[in-house]
């Protein structure tokens, strides 16, 4: 929440970055109360601070990594404790990410000055101490509840005792509630190699994976505080938090996109859903997303927000059979800390009746995993800044009006119709408004137009993602981008044996597909489809983790034919970001990677992106109606230099 980024010192009171956070801390609290404060992790980050900076900036000698770490840490996190607390939160219940252990960028260990492995015992020691434990470090400040101890069989300790988490892990029990906080971040053996599991879409992040699945002590004691809340009666109400997304996916914005390992199908999660937990509250991906369980019969819900220099926030009002979470969003005309917000989403968990009523709006509709994530239908282009996209700020403001994408200055934008909604909108330049296939507009490209998301996502390791889009080109030679998803940061495109991106190209108007370039799906069809007419091509990812030759193509409707080299298990980058018709934000290695590739150029209409796999005829309908499209007018397109200036359209 807090935006910590230390090097070894505390952050002196006297600074004006200390008392801007200490104002705004203050103005939530007087405002909007609260008796306690729940932080999902990374309230502070060190990753990328080489530890000979930290050495040096504490001035103590010749320190071993460990001992700087374990002063550094002491030093920034009382520093935001004490920031807490003068605004008058004294309970605090912090999570522990990974950015307080190191920074997932520093969890590989070939990255002298940068890996962080060997010292995350250290990390962890100092995140304990400081926000767990009294000033003189005498006793763990949640141990001396009534709730927990005694000589009865079936209690439980307040934290797990004897363990590694034992000063990150525990629970705390507030009037009716129950809150059970947990460190999710295990060393994969012992550290000295990076893990990724691509049968079963796990790890990825160097030595260090997240879960609470892999040590039996520490789910043991989770499972059994659960019990126990579920069967006291006084206790009407179980709240979990941890770092990471369990379900997937979630909105993304300028995170590297960790996720819980084996999600959805871990012990972790079943346990949650088991003894009744009623809130999973996620942090990690800086913006927010609601969903509902799968498991039938919970009415677990999974909340992923954001809480990035204290633009958002949620309060939860809990009453006795009734929780109430609501979220607010900064305005105002300043970057940050203009003290100002303005409710954006509502969730409500009614339990009053036998049967538990649910009900959403907002920011925090939940979502339905069956529905349309992403859509751009090409009806309307708008200025930039138009509508807010949370955490696409500019340097004066807290929205951006323009954004450079590859050598193009963007002004405009093309508003995203899916459930993920504003988050996604798309950052266009050059591209020109047409008519439709049967009424309506579709999106005419050249080899100056730019369409790309600032979010994240959605694509993320081995999880399912599908799509489908019309399009229409003359370009018969040309070999050309239209979808798009892969790293934006970073100087080249990741090697064989590192996490993919996602590449659809029309090569001379035959569809392939890349996850690296030496890894390739291709259409065997010799039908070339930059024909002039309008073609629907949709690819299918029938199963998470998937080979890429398990991609189901189809064109028209119709699945075809492929041929498969350097076939292996699909397992996406989780901090790229997705872009139509050209490689938008990724790193600016794809044109040296993929030679004569270029911008695509024609018209495309109607994208839509699903988190599942598809259902042809149910999702594309107009694929298979009896009804022709109209036909364009003209035979050739528009002047290549043709380029929309924001408020004119060309029609053909």
């Amino acid at each position: 929440m807090a935006a910590f980024s230390w090097n070894g010192i505390a952050i002196n009171k006297g600074k004006k970055i200390y008392q801007d956070q200490a104002n705004v801390l203050r103005y939530i609290h007087d405002n909007y109360g609260g008796e306690l404060v729940l932080t999902p992790g990374d309230i502070a980050s060190f990753g990328g601070t080489r530890l000979s900076r930290i050495i040096e900036k504490l001035g103590l000698g010749d320190i071993s990594d460990q001992e700087a770490v374990l002063t550094a840490g002491m030093n920034c996190y009382n520093t935001a404790k004490e920031l807490f607390r003068e605004a008058g939160y004294w309970i605090l219940l912090a999570t522990i990410g990974d950015h307080e252990i190191g920074g997932n960028d520093s969890f590989f260990v070939d990255r002298p000055g940068f890996t962080k492995v060997h010292t995350i015992p250290q990390a962890r020691q100092a995140f304990g101490n400081a926000f767990n434990r009294n000033h003189n470090n005498d006793f763990f400040l949640f141990d001396y509840q009534p709730w927990f101890g005694g000589d009865k069989s079936d209690d439980v300790t307040s934290r797990p005792l004897s363990t590694k988490y034992e000063n990150t892990t525990f629970a705390y029990v507030h009037q009716n509630a129950l809150f059970v906080t947990v460190d999710a971040f295990e060393i994969v053996g012992d550290g000295s190699s990076d893990f990724i599991d691509r049968e079963n879409g796990s790890g990825g992040e160097g030595a260090v994976t997240c879960t609470v699945d892999g040590d039996e002590d520490h789910l043991r004691w989770f499972e059994n505080v659960l019990r126990k809340g579920r069967d006291d009666p006084a206790i009407r109400h179980i709240i979990v938090q941890a770092h990471l997304p369990i379900i997937q996916p979630v909105k993304k914005i300028f995170s590297s996109g960790q996720f819980f390992d084996n999600g959805e199908e871990s012990v972790f999660w079943n346990l949650m859903n088991k003894y009744g937990v009623d809130l999973y509250f996620a942090g990690e991906v800086h913006s927010n997303t609601a969903t509902k369980t799968r498991h039938e019969g919970s009415n677990l819900i999974q909340i992923v927000s954001r809480g990035n220099f204290y633009n958002n926030f949620l309060t939860i009002d809990v009453a006795d059979n009734k929780l109430d979470v609501k979220i607010y969003d900064e305005i105002g005309d300043q970057r940050q800390f203009n003290l100002k917000y303005e409710e954006s989403g509502h969730l409500s968990i009614d339990k009053t009746t036998s049967v538990t009523k649910l009900s959403s709006s907002g920011v925090l509709k939940l979502l339905d995993l069956d529905d349309v994530i992403l859509m751009y239908d090409f009806e309307d282009i708008l200025p930039l800044g138009t509508r807010k996209v949370p955490g696409f700020r500019s340097d004066s403001g807290l929205m951006k009006d323009v954004i450079k994408i590859r050598g193009e200055v963007c002004s405009d934008s093309i508003y995203n119709q899916g459930q993920f909604g504003a988050q996604y909108d798309a950052q266009v330049c050059n591209l020109v408004l047409g008519p439709g296939r049967i009424g309506g507009r579709s999106g005419w490209f050249n080899d100056r137009s730019r369409m790309a998301m600032i979010a994240s996502g959605p694509f993320s390791a081995g999880d399912v993602i599908s799509f489908g889009l019309w399009f229409k080109t003359w370009q018969y030679e040309s070999n050309m981008v239209l979808i798009h998803y892969a790293d934006y940061w970073g100087g080249h495109v990741r090697k064989s044996q590192e996490k993919d991106h996602f590449t659809l190209t029309l090569e001379s108007g035959i569809p392939v597909i890349n996850t690296q370039p030496v890894v390739e799906l291709r259409s065997i069809d010799p039908t070339n489809l930059a024909d002039g007419n309008w073609h629907h091509i949709a690819v299918s990812m029938p199963r998470k983790s998937c080979y890429l030759s398990e991609l189901q193509v189809y064109v028209d409707g119709s699945i075809v034919s492929t041929s498969i080299i350097g076939n292996r298990r699909i397992f996406q980058t989780t901090s790229g970001r997705m872009s139509i018709g050209g490689y938008g934000y990724s790193k600016s290695g794809f044109e040296d990677a993929y030679p004569g590739t270029g911008p695509y150029i024609g018209m495309l209409d109607d994208f839509v992106l699903f988190s599942r796999p598809l259902q042809i005829e149910a999702d594309f309908p107009d694929v298979f109606a009896t009804e022709s499209p109209t036909a364009s007018p003209v035979s050739r397109p528009p002047p290549s230099n043709f380029c929309n200036d924001g408020s004119q359209m060309f029609f053909w």
